[in-house]
């Protein structure tokens, strides 16, 4: 009884069962398409609870984590999925989809996955916030220059940006003001992993028709996205060492640097071009999950292999 309690504890089996029953058993996740955000916004909060309260009180500070956030979400990601896509899409529906890919933010899952993987939180909250926030201008500015139109209106972004950071955070510090979140705390990685659970099986779930309907069609895709992630993810840890970089940034900046808010290209994609200008969102949102899981496996042995 208690190794199967362990299991269900277990970040890497939850997640790994989320992806297979989205594979498998696809239907339930029409029935969950309203609980994405809402699981979303309470991963948020309990991930900001252990963030100082005096965060944004210096301003300088703020420079770094802004800069590279903007950096490593539009210049490295962006930059490496519309290369790819250049080189290897030839459907005009995937290379739109594409482009609205690499010009929406990173995630908002980077928060909540450098706290589960032990990065630097504070870094990544603060460069997450201001590649949105950066994203009122670059995103249409992006869609504008390559796609020839100004697709994505800067309010949607906002409205995420409040929906998804600003008001976890604000409930957050009520929280913390309080005294309410020392119950939630040390079930804070349950919580985050079954409302990852959710947030995943829908997402795959919604999408499973994808990757059995024309394989050979997304072929182009799955490369890009082994590229951008694992290929690109590498490259960025082997930099980050050689500029001697510590390994909580490190992690922060990996996730930067290989993931992005899929959700919205892959609404803005279906609600203006189409189901097909939605695939690169979705096939990209499966590779970031299988991503997360292999660098939390990764970490895990790393740890084993430097026990004595």
């Amino acid at each position: 009884m208690k190794k199967i309690k362990a299991l269900f504890q277990n970040r890497d089996f939850i997640f790994t069962l989320a992806i297979c029953l989205g594979l498998g058993f696809g239907r339930p996740a029409q029935w969950l398409k309203g609980s994405v955000l809402p699981a979303l916004a309470v991963i948020m909060t309990v991930s900001t609870l252990g963030i100082s309260g005096s965060l944004f009180k210096k301003p300088r500070s703020l420079i770094g984590p802004v800069a590279a956030g903007i950096f490593m979400s539009f210049v490295i990601q962006g930059g490496t999925l519309i290369g790819l896509g250049k080189l290897l899409i030839t459907d005009k529906m995937l290379w739109t989809g594409l482009v609205l890919v690499a010009s929406v933010p990173p995630a908002i899952a980077i928060i909540p996955f450098t706290g589960l993987l032990e990065g630097d939180t504070t870094f990544s909250l603060i460069a997450t916030i201001g590649g949105y926030l950066s994203g009122l201008v670059i995103t249409p500015l992006i869609c504008f220059l390559i796609l020839g139109a100004s697709l994505i209106h800067p309010m949607k972004i906002l409205l995420i940006l409040a929906e998804l950071v600003i008001a976890p955070i604000i409930v957050s510090r009520i929280l913390v003001y309080k005294g309410l979140d020392d119950p939630i705390l040390p079930y804070k990685g349950l919580i985050t992993n079954w409302g990852f659970f959710i947030v995943i099986y829908t997402i795959i779930g919604l999408n499973r028709t994808v990757f059995f309907k024309d394989p050979a069609f997304i072929l182009p895709l799955l490369i890009i996205c082994f590229l951008s992630t694992f290929i690109l993810g590498g490259a960025i840890g082997i930099i980050c060492r050689i500029f001697n970089i510590g390994a909580e940034r490190r992690i922060s900046l990996n996730l930067l640097g290989t993931l992005k808010n899929a959700g919205t290209a892959a609404g803005i994609g279906l609600l203006l071009f189409g189901k097909t200008a939605a695939l690169p969102a979705a096939v990209v949102t499966t590779f970031m999950i299988v991503y997360f899981i292999w660098l939390g496996l990764k970490q895990q042995w790393q740890k084993k292999r430097a026990l004595p």
